[in-house]
């Protein structure tokens, strides 16, 4: 009979988050771009249960976290409210200083169940092509070229 072997327990100091199996397979997760997953886990780094359930994070922080264009981030934070991963809870104000209020959908907020929003996502369905396929449009192009010789 083999030894047990004892479970060693790495000793890495800090937090960490775990995203969901249920979460990461959905057709909502799968449609994202790369920066709206990089942006969505900046999100997800940001909340702590219990203490800090509003997520802050501008546009111009949230580009030089993920190291792209404000412009891209802004897309991205659109993406993400389209999809229902993140509800905005209060807009932004320049003047004021004070930058969007962000709630995760997916995660318990002020004592209340997750809303899990990203559930009704529905991928939409994929453009058709013309009614000319590859091996129909070919010939007739050839055509149109020979015409106009």
């Amino acid at each position: 009979m083999g030894k047990s072997r004892k479970k060693v327990k790495p000793k890495r100091p800090g937090r960490f988050f775990m995203v969901h199996h249920e979460m990461f397979d959905s057709g909502a997760y799968r449609s994202l771009d790369c920066k709206s997953r990089c942006l969505l886990h900046e999100l997800i780094r940001l909340y702590v249960p219990g203490f800090n359930e509003e997520v802050f994070l501008s546009v111009r922080d949230a580009a030089t976290r993920i190291c792209v264009n404000k412009d891209t981030v802004g897309f991205a934070f659109h993406e993400l409210a389209d999809r229902g991963f993140i509800v905005l809870l209060e807009h932004h104000s320049f003047i004021q200083r004070k930058c969007r209020k962000w709630r995760l959908t997916f995660e318990a907020f002020k004592g209340r169940e997750p809303t899990d929003d990203w559930r009704r996502y529905a991928l939409r369905e994929p453009k058709q092509r013309d009614s000319l396929t590859q091996s129909r449009g070919q010939p007739v192009l050839e055509e149109a070229a020979k015409a106009e010789e």
